[in-house]
């Protein structure tokens, strides 16, 4: 009934011209436009096309004061769809605090998670031997390398478990044997609404790896689970790179996921 009555107030609403977007995508989208309830510690969002106008006002008012210029403060504030392509959404919600504060709140949306309930996912290799294969992967957003677990984007169609044997496949030339779920992670919950499962995979043979172009891999790397849990607490791991040891960074958050899980569950 909640659900109907929110779709029914999202409908009533005269939209702007620069906010129809916004509430068509809330409208086509149920779940995108949970309203939750300040009065029980949530995040409320605003849906009232005079009260948003409200606080974006105060919101601009309040950088103003803090040194930015109007027009500047007008746009970080600016209530609807900031920023769209093909992978993804930027969203700007006008909310209320538990603390009885309004102001406004950014998303970021993986376009194909509207569409379905996951669309990434996310693989801890274990070898026949017990060891644990990692890709040696230059990631564009850190501009660092980086020891990190298969993943991507599942395909239209495609579900969890197809995704992970492709993924794993195609980034490593591993072929997995047997897959065990380890649960779900949600990587940036302040930002992003992605939530990605994450799987351990037994391995039973190999192939040649098929890389994207577009990205960076050089190999896969092994360790055992002690050399993975001492170099999570160092923060970094010594690998060959080209015949040249470095110290690469080990920060995955999927990684420390999947080895939380295999210690709870004792699936070493």
């Amino acid at each position: 009934m909640k659900k109907i009555c929110l779709f029914l107030a999202l409908s009533s609403l005269v939209f702007s011209s620069e906010k129809t977007d916004y509430f068509q995508l809330l409208k086509e989208y149920p779940l995108l436009a949970t309203p939750g309830n300040s009065k029980l510690g949530e995040v409320e969002i605003v849906f009232d096309a005079d009260q948003i106008e409200s606080i974006e006002k105060a919101q601009a008012a309040r950088l103003i004061k803090k040194g930015l210029s109007e027009s500047v403060a007008k746009e970080s504030v600016r209530v609807g769809v900031v920023a769209e392509d093909v992978y993804w959404v930027w969203l700007r919600d006008a909310v209320l605090f538990p603390t009885g504060a309004a102001g406004t709140y950014d998303r970021l949306l993986w376009k194909c998670s509207l569409e379905q309930k996951s669309c990434g996912v996310a693989v801890l290799p274990q070898m026949p031997d017990g060891r644990f294969a990692l890709n040696l992967n230059y990631r564009h957003a850190t501009r660092s390398w980086e020891l990190e677990l298969p993943r991507g984007g599942l395909l239209p169609g495609e579900s969890p478990e197809e995704g992970a044997r492709r993924e794993v496949k195609e980034e490593t030339g591993l072929l997995v044997k047997v897959l065990i779920s380890l649960g779900c992670v949600a990587p940036d919950s302040g930002t992003l609404s992605s939530i990605v499962p994450v799987f351990l995979g037994r391995i039973e043979g190999a192939q040649e790896a098929e890389v994207e172009e577009s990205e960076a891999i050089l190999g896969i790397r092994l360790f055992t689970a002690d050399e993975l849990r001492k170099g999570l607490v160092l923060g970094k791991l010594p690998v060959d790179m080209n015949g040249e040891v470095k110290k690469v960074p080990l920060r995955d958050a999927f990684l420390t996921f999947a080895l939380f899980q295999l210690t709870a569950r004792e699936l070493q």
